[in-house]
């Protein structure tokens, strides 16, 4: 083979195109917003087998099963929750990724989520699903699961279906023929991004979380790790940040790229090919219930190739577990009535502060604000929400419906969302901080009620819910509109939940809670 024709089938295998997403041109308005009911008979070809990974079936199965025997699988008696597996060529990284996947065998799941960066800088903000039926590879079609598919378009606005974007990209597909070998029957749900923001993770890990419900997911980083320098810094550079990726603070991962970078290391074009869909994983897989990271295996490209020792790609498998919570298909539900909720003064007053103080750095610095206190009350799981308002008039509302991680933690990301995330406001601004009014309602579980006659006015919140459209009253927004019962509930289906107005006396089903709810003094 001719020496440039084999350094372009390394590279291809090697890199698969930019280590940080680059400007491209936008796809079709047509293709970007394609709706999932025009594309019900789709498949997405595989576009990448032969270059990246066998295209015979036997021998790719053959391939994948001896990376999964090489593997010392690590016994792990928990859930796994997350994977971080690496996306080059399996030639280079397929013996890391199957320590990453020996993990889940003889497990099983409804859907694995998949997300990876992508190389051709498309979509540029946000994050683009699949509309397709399936995605296929030498080993068959894997279905895409739509259902899930739909919930995470209701959850945020950052994701819209964009099958350009998933066309020509590698860093999930080669995940694939792994899950089909490992796993007997599981749905996928794809997501590329190019925004790597702290912002954007976060946003993709809250809908991630948030959307799951009652599915049994395994969650999947794709990422490579340090892009171009020479072995030994790779190798340095990539312990250092396993090391960071093994205490599980998503937030440190961001520190650790910038840290790392500004060493300035020669050729070092970035630490994390995947950094935004890495964070965003880590941090949805601990919103379901991973409360540890492990480091299966580490190798890079002049491993294998030591004519790329002077140019080197790293790879890491990394498993994210705990102990997933139990699901039901519906809320969690008290039998006796709400629970009291009783905060105390002080603790009142923490938590504004908290909110107050995360809000300000985080609109100043784009940092988040550290959590210490040892009160066990803000370490209990609590569903909460933040309300900001500006002259007496709403600025940003956000929160969560069910308890899905410690209260003080709910209240700073809350805080943060109802700040910059609200879709129906701009973000708040450095100069309105002074202006801006913070309340803070902590909730109760939810509690299914029979008859809307048990509903009451000031005293309960509501949740309407049928199928997957759901929406939530506070209980001070009727009495703040002057609303009855009736007026609540129809405007909660009809303007929250996208339901017919009298959905709530027929097919919708009822939730109720209660608040504790205290704000700063005006």
């Amino acid at each position: 083979m001719h020496k440039t024709l084999y350094q372009l089938l390394l590279a291809i295998m090697l890199f698969g195109g930019a280590c940080t997403p680059q400007n491209s041109t936008s796809p079709p308005p047509e293709i970007a917003s394609a709706s999932l009911a025009s594309s019900d008979t789709q498949v997405r070809r595989a576009a990448v087998a032969g270059p990246f990974y066998p295209a015979d079936a036997d021998r790719l199965t053959r391939t994948v099963q001896g990376y999964l025997q090489q593997a010392e699988g690590e016994q792990i008696s928990d859930d796994v929750i997350g994977l971080m597996a690496p996306h080059a060529g399996y030639e280079f990284c397929g013996a890391v990724a199957g320590y990453a996947y020996a993990t889940i065998q003889g497990r099983s799941y409804d859907s694995v989520i998949l997300i990876g960066p992508s190389h051709q800088g498309v979509p540029s903000t946000g994050a683009a699903l699949s509309g397709k039926d399936a995605w296929e590879t030498p080993l068959g079609r894997v279905a895409v699961d739509k259902e899930l598919t739909k919930r995470l378009l209701a959850a945020s606005d950052r994701f819209r279906i964009n099958d350009f974007a998933h066309g020509p990209e590698h860093s999930l597909e080669v995940q694939l023929p792994f899950l089909q070998v490992v796993l007997d029957e599981f749905k996928i749900v794809p997501i590329v991004t190019a925004d790597f923001s702290p912002q954007n993770s976060a946003a993709i890990a809250e809908a991630v979380a948030s959307a799951v419900g009652d599915k049994k997911v395994l969650l999947v980083a794709s990422t490579d790790m340090s892009h171009y320098p020479v072995q030994t810094e790779a190798s340095r550079v990539d312990h250092a940040m396993l090391k960071v990726i093994a205490g599980f603070d998503p937030d440190e991962v961001y520190a650790a790229d910038e840290r790392l970078l500004g060493e300035n290391v020669p050729n070092l074009h970035c630490t994390l090919c995947g950094l935004g869909p890495l964070v965003a994983v880590m941090k949805a897989a601990q919103k379901l219930g991973a409360d540890r990271a492990h480091v299966l295996k580490y190798a890079n490209s002049g491993d294998v190739e030591p004519a790329l020792a002077d140019r080197c790609v790293g790879y890491g498998a990394v498993v994210f577990v705990g102990k997933r919570p139990s699901v039901s298909s519906e809320p969690a539900a008290e039998a006796s009535g709400e629970e009291d909720i009783e905060l105390t003064q002080e603790q009142r007053e923490w938590l504004l502060k908290l909110a107050r103080g995360t809000i300000q750095q985080y609109v100043t610095s784009d940092k988040l604000t550290g959590i210490d206190t040892d009160d066990p009350a803000m370490h209990e799981q609590r569903a909460v929400f933040v309300t900001l308002t500006k002259q007496s008039r709403l600025r940003g509302c956000i929160g969560q419906i069910e308890a899905q991680m410690p209260l003080a933690e709910a209240i700073r990301d809350a805080a943060i969302s109802a700040a910059t995330r609200d879709p129906r406001f701009l973000p708040v601004t450095a100069d309105e901080l002074d202006k801006i009014h913070i309340e803070i309602s902590v909730l109760s579980p939810l509690r299914q009620v029979d008859n809307a006659s048990e509903i009451e006015v000031g005293k309960h919140g509501v949740l309407v819910r049928q199928g997957t459209r759901q929406g939530v009253f506070l209980p001070q927004v009727a009495p703040e509109q002057g609303w009855n019962r009736e007026q609540m509930l129809t405007h909660l289906c009809a303007e929250k939940a996208g339901l017919p107005p009298d959905a709530w006396r027929k097919t919708a089903t009822l939730y109720v809670f209660s608040c504790q709810v205290f704000g700063e003094e005006e």
